[in-house]
């Protein structure tokens, strides 16, 4: 979905390294009991991150063992699934459902037109299942859709209305984040997961603006940072600012299970495709 949230592996020892695979496995588990098997295709690692941080922050009880699934048929796999991991679920149909509606309207693209289609009904069970998930994700794309829209009309040469502010729509979308990482809106803390989801939504919408800057410039679609003339180079900075009130609200949290593992997400995986396209880069320049 974004591909972003990601741990860092290198860092990981053979341990951490297992017990990612099993909440990643249980996530799929969820996916498929939860959602439907073919909503297993919807699965990412950036909503791994989601399971990881409620499953240690609220430490519900989880069901392991090591099992064949339809992905893999001939091994049986270990996994860790919980709660959690049924909620990150719900939450990844709905944002990939939304997602594969965007595509569609972006890049007409019948491939996502066909996954949004295979989702509709299990995006329905979920608003059924978990309204608030669902109200959140509405308001917010369309928000957001709102805002590109906006920005298309007030580039045009006759237009009089000014141009968005270059960051409002990655503050909604932290907002859209935000409410998705809480887990229990009366919960003690409701307010610490909200700011930590916000902050990191809204990393998330710049980052991927900065890595998306010379598709979006050829293709004209909406960026933010296309309007600007800021190129992903010019960002590492402010990333690294948005980046660091990430850290600040991750560490607010009591969290003592999987530590290590959400660290190594926090302060190097999400730098990781920037990294690697911006060392392409230079590499392309010789």
């Amino acid at each position: 979905m974004f591909g972003y949230i990601v741990p860092s592996i290198e860092v990981l020892d053979a341990d951490e390294r297992e017990r990612y695979h099993d909440v990643y496995c249980g996530l799929c588990r969820s996916l498929g009991e939860c959602c439907g098997q073919r909503c297993r295709l919807a699965l990412t690692y950036d909503l791994a991150f989601l399971a990881l941080l409620l499953g240690s922050l609220y430490e519900p009880d989880e069901c392991c063992g090591q099992a064949r699934c339809a992905p893999h048929p001939v091994k049986p796999h270990g996994f860790a699934r919980s709660e959690c991991t049924d909620y990150a679920a719900d939450v990844t149909v709905a944002l990939a459902y939304y997602k594969a509606l965007d595509d569609w309207q972006d890049d007409r693209s019948v491939r996502a037109r066909a996954f949004a289609a295979m989702l509709a009904g299990p995006y329905r069970d979920v608003r059924v299942r978990n309204p608030r998930i669902c109200e959140a994700v509405d308001a917010g794309m369309a928000d957001i859709g709102a805002l590109e829209q906006a920005a298309f009309a007030a580039a045009a040469p006759e237009a009089d209305a000014a141009q968005p502010a270059p960051d409002v729509a990655a503050n909604r979308f932290g907002a859209l984040m935000g409410e998705l990482f809480v887990y229990r809106p009366d919960d003690y803390w409701a307010d610490d997961l909200r700011r930590l989801g916000a902050r990191l939504g809204k990393f998330v919408y710049v980052m991927d603006a900065a890595m998306d800057f010379e598709d979006d410039r050829e293709a004209g679609s909406y960026n933010p940072l296309v309007a600007m003339n800021a190129r992903p180079e010019d960002m590492h900075d402010s990333l690294k600012v948005l980046m660091g009130g990430v850290a600040e609200a991750f560490e607010r949290l009591p969290l003592e299970r999987d530590l290590h593992l959400m660290r190594s997400v926090v302060y190097a995986g999400v730098w990781q495709k920037y990294n690697t396209q911006q060392s392409d880069k230079e590499k392309r320049r010789g």
